[in-house]
């Protein structure tokens, strides 16, 4: 009798090699895929939080005229905190008393400073700067978009976007326009530019 040896055993180890690698390949597409869509559904909750935070705190204040209530007397921490206890700022992004927005870094509400006539810095109370810390280059191009129009008025006063470099975006109204600033509607390419580093972009609007 002759026997015929075959090559069957080693050609299915192959195959199942082959198929394995497959899977292995198609389990880290769909990770990463997973991912950058994880990615981009926080981007978009950060940019609800900016409109959230910002409709609450002037719908709160917009009959009084002025914030003073919400800083005076008041270090950032403890207004933050006091957004937190009111149940102003969206639960989501209170944590041991201080404001965080859904990529990690923090947020903060403070008075803007202005100058008198003899040059003393006073905090004016008919505006408030929302400040977001450590965007990434994405979530800060978003971010910088929002419209902020309603009814034909602007609720904004002025954007700053830095980028943790010596580069720094102000966007003004017409009649707030000061040298080196741009006007809004700012263009995609200005924001694009001074949203420019990967983690560490910050964004600060100025409200009536």
């Amino acid at each position: 009798m002759i026997f015929i040896k075959s090559n069957q055993v080693g050609a299915t180890m192959m195959e199942a090699l082959g198929v394995l690698t497959i899977l292995i390949l198609l389990g880290i597409s769909s990770i990463r895929l997973i991912g950058n869509i994880y990615n981009m559904f926080r981007q978009s909750l950060v940019v609800n939080e900016v409109r959230d935070l910002q409709k609450v705190i002037s719908d709160r204040y917009k009959f009084e005229g002025n914030y003073k209530e919400l800083f005076e007397g008041k270090t950032p921490e403890e207004t933050a905190k006091f957004l937190c206890d009111e149940k102003m700022a969206p639960f989501q992004m209170c944590s041991d008393g201080l404001l965080y927005h859904r990529m990690g870094g923090k947020v903060w509400v403070m008075p803007v400073e202005n100058v008198d006539s003899d040059g003393n810095s006073y905090n004016d109370y008919s505006k408030y700067a929302l400040s977001f810390w450590k965007m990434t280059d994405r979530t800060c191009l978003n971010a910088a978009q929002i419209n902020w129009n309603t009814q034909q008025k602007s609720d904004v006063y002025k954007m700053i976007i830095n980028s943790g470099t010596s580069k720094e975006l102000v966007v003004d109204l017409p009649y707030n326009k000061q040298d080196g600033s741009v006007l809004f509607p700012v263009l995609p390419d200005q924001i694009i530019k001074a949203c420019d580093n990967d983690d560490d972009n910050q964004i600060e609007w100025v409200f009536f």
